[in-house]
């Protein structure tokens, strides 16, 4: 009599169910996939270091404001660099034609003096020293957030030209990163901008700018789709990147913070959420399925042991040969068969022709992504 049940459904049906184990197995690992990326951490960067502008002690007869603008351009170089330029100039009309170059001090500090790399307005490279300090001072502490041993320093001069305005651009990269991206979200720290009271350290003294300098940082060339949402301190104009100061004016901050969104980034990983959420139930249906019949087969084993408890017995240990035999029943007659192969093949067809489609949904997406210019 040919083996009924589900067990016999089982071995039938071996390779719908194998197939059901590699869609769940395949569509899990798909789902986590995309999902890992929508539950990203929060991106972290520490403070990336202090620009400070300062007189040389020696000019005290500089009365005139000045005006420095630091603008940051995060990832337009190599990686892990931030390119970046600075503007010193006074304002026109502010310094007599026949007066002597303005000397003025910057001070690059803290992780941004890593591997700065500079030149000036004529491209001539920017010869930076290392600042040797006789004593540490609390103000400076401070205001530079560490050591003044962590900062290297140049002579800037300011110097008209014949052209009627007195002003010098360095501009370069420094070997440290501004920006950390997690997911959709983007986080960039820029390097605070200060002036110094009056003091020496080392080779070097300084005082302050005059009264009624200004300082402008800016952040340029960030991704078209990028949404700033949170900035500390806030920005004046939420549309334009830009902190203005202004030096002398108390320590200021030790960075420049700007939280934000890519928009596009965002839009994909929504729609990864999407697909994974739909393979997960593709999974949990393959799950179902391989559970289902599992459970069958232990029921029939179940209801076999039920139905013939004496075949099941151990042989008697008697000795006696004369003994009459022990009887043993009939097997119980099988449950009837059930027809499911047309319900396993629909569902398993189902799991299938979903993944297929979102296969195709995914390849298509990335392809339009590389398509783009």
């Amino acid at each position: 009599m040919p083996e009924t049940g589900p067990r016999h459904e089982l071995v039938k049906n071996r390779w719908l169910l194998s197939l059901a184990v590699v869609v769940t197995a395949g569509a899990a690992a798909w789902a986590w996939q995309l999902a890992a990326t929508g539950f990203s951490p929060s991106p972290r960067l520490t403070d990336r270091g202090v620009i400070a502008v300062a007189l040389d002690a020696r000019q005290t007869n500089v009365t005139a404001p000045v005006q420095v603008d630091v603008a940051y351009s995060p990832g337009t170089g190599k990686a892990d660099t931030t390119s970046l330029s600075l503007v010193l100039q006074h304002e026109f009309d502010a310094v007599p034609e026949a007066a002597p170059p303005t000397a003025v001090i910057v001070l690059f500090c803290g992780e941004l003096a890593t591997g700065i790399d500079m030149v000036n307005r004529f491209d001539q490279p920017v010869k930076w020293e290392p600042v040797q300090p006789k004593s540490e001072n609390g103000d400076y502490w401070s205001m530079l957030g560490g050591s003044m041993s962590r900062c290297v320093y140049t002579h800037v001069s300011l110097d008209s030209g014949g052209v009627g305005l007195r002003q010098e651009v360095l501009s370069g990269v420094s070997r440290i990163t501004c920006t950390r991206a997690s997911g959709p979200r983007l986080l960039y720290v820029l390097p605070g901008l200060t002036t110094l009271p009056p003091a020496s350290a080392g080779d070097i003294a300084f005082r302050p700018l005059p009264p009624k300098s200004r300082a402008t940082i800016g952040l340029y060339n960030q991704p078209d789709d990028f949404n700033a949402q949170t900035a500390s301190p806030q920005l004046p104009d939420a549309g334009i990147l830009r902190w203005t100061r202004e030096l002398p004016g108390g320590a200021g901050p030790l960075s420049y913070r700007l939280r934000g969104e890519l928009l596009d980034t965002a839009a994909l990983q929504q729609r990864d959420l999407f697909m994974a959420g739909a393979l997960a139930g593709v999974a949990g249906g393959g799950i179902m399925l391989v559970l289902e019949a599992t459970v069958q087969l232990l029921l029939n084993r179940s209801r076999k042991r039920a139905a013939n408890p004496q075949a099941m017995a151990p042989p008697s240990q008697s000795q006696d040969r004369t003994e009459a035999p022990v009887p043993i029943a009939p097997p119980a007659a099988a449950p009837p068969r059930r027809c499911r192969d047309r319900s396993v093949s629909i569902a398993v067809t189902a799991a299938v022709g979903t993944t297929a489609a979102l296969i195709l949904l995914r390849r298509r997406r990335n392809r339009r992504l590389r398509a783009r210019p």
